[in-house]
């Protein structure tokens, strides 16, 4: 009979993994992370990755934090190997996936990027900050002035921020943009009341009074209609429209547009009426049925 169940119990393995306390975690059957038994600690990368024996864990002060960080009485982990120079005693992940502090430092997965955790704070998209400066989401340092920082805009994947002297966009200096009257328009469009940009790069020659966010990547003035800060050459700001923002579609009176290009062949005035254009190339447009 003890047999039997005993066989029974290594057929089951995969679902009862108590049959096994000391097994090596298999990622056919786990989930990757830490795993404690009762005298080992292991780290199980994702499938199809292998499970390694934490040499030197102690297992009766192991704890995990979560599938990437666990400390024990003398030492912190990152994804199974020791975090060299962090203080178990005072360690403690945050909220936000792949950070953690002690007493002493800021980690970003296992690199200390500040060394003022009293002062330190997540910020919306993806940014964080402590008394000396901004963080970009990589870890490098976006701003040295923490103190006038401000996120502009965060939108469409545009994240515009400034500090008393730069204007940034994803992390990218804007050149000569002025903080003080820097504002966002619409997608990657914005104007500072002397220029016009588009993302990073000025638009030159735009008529700033009558500047406006279309539809992105579309913009216009009272002169000229643009794609991706470009000028569409020949197009009507009076009569231009968007006929398809994500197929880069446009279209004024007399004419279509491929982004920057006109539509050979193509009349906007013999379109078939309400029906959607589902797609766009420098020859050609098509419609719904």
């Amino acid at each position: 009979m003890r047999k039997v169940v005993v066989g029974l119990c290594v057929l089951a393995l995969a679902l009862l993994p108590a049959c096994s306390r000391n097994r090596t975690p298999n990622s056919l059957f786990d989930a990757a992370g830490y795993h404690v038994t009762d005298d080992k600690v292991f780290y199980l990368n994702a499938f199809p990755g292998k499970a390694f024996q934490i040499d030197g864990a102690d297992v009766a002060s192991f704890q995990v934090f979560d599938q990437s960080y666990a400390r024990d009485k003398s030492n912190v982990y990152l994804n199974g190997g020791v975090l060299s120079g962090a203080d178990a005693a005072t360690f403690l992940p945050l909220e936000r996936p792949g950070f953690a502090k002690d007493a002493h430092h800021i980690y970003q997965r296992d690199v200390a990027i500040s060394d003022d955790p009293t002062h330190f704070e997540l910020l919306d998209g993806a940014l964080s900050k402590d008394g000396s400066a901004v963080y970009w989401s990589d870890g490098r340092v976006l701003s040295e002035d923490p103190a006038h920082f401000v996120i502009i805009s965060n939108v469409d994947h545009y994240l515009f921020t400034k500090d008393a002297e730069t204007v940034q966009v994803n992390g990218n200096p804007i050149d000569q943009a002025d903080p003080a009257r820097f504002r966002v328009l619409g997608g990657a469009y914005a104007t500072d009341g002397q220029r016009a940009f588009y993302f990073t790069d000025r638009i030159p020659d735009a008529s700033l009074a009558s500047f406006h966010s279309i539809e992105s990547p579309y913009a216009g003035d009272s002169d000229r209609v643009y794609w991706l800060g470009k000028i569409i050459d020949g197009a009507d700001p009076a009569t231009f429209r968007v006929l398809n923002a994500a197929f880069e579609c446009s279209a004024d009176a007399e004419h279509a547009y491929y982004r920057q290009t006109g539509v050979a062949g193509a009349d906007p005035r013999a379109f078939p009426p309400g029906r959607a254009v589902t797609g766009c190339s420098d020859t050609s447009i098509t419609f719904d049925d």
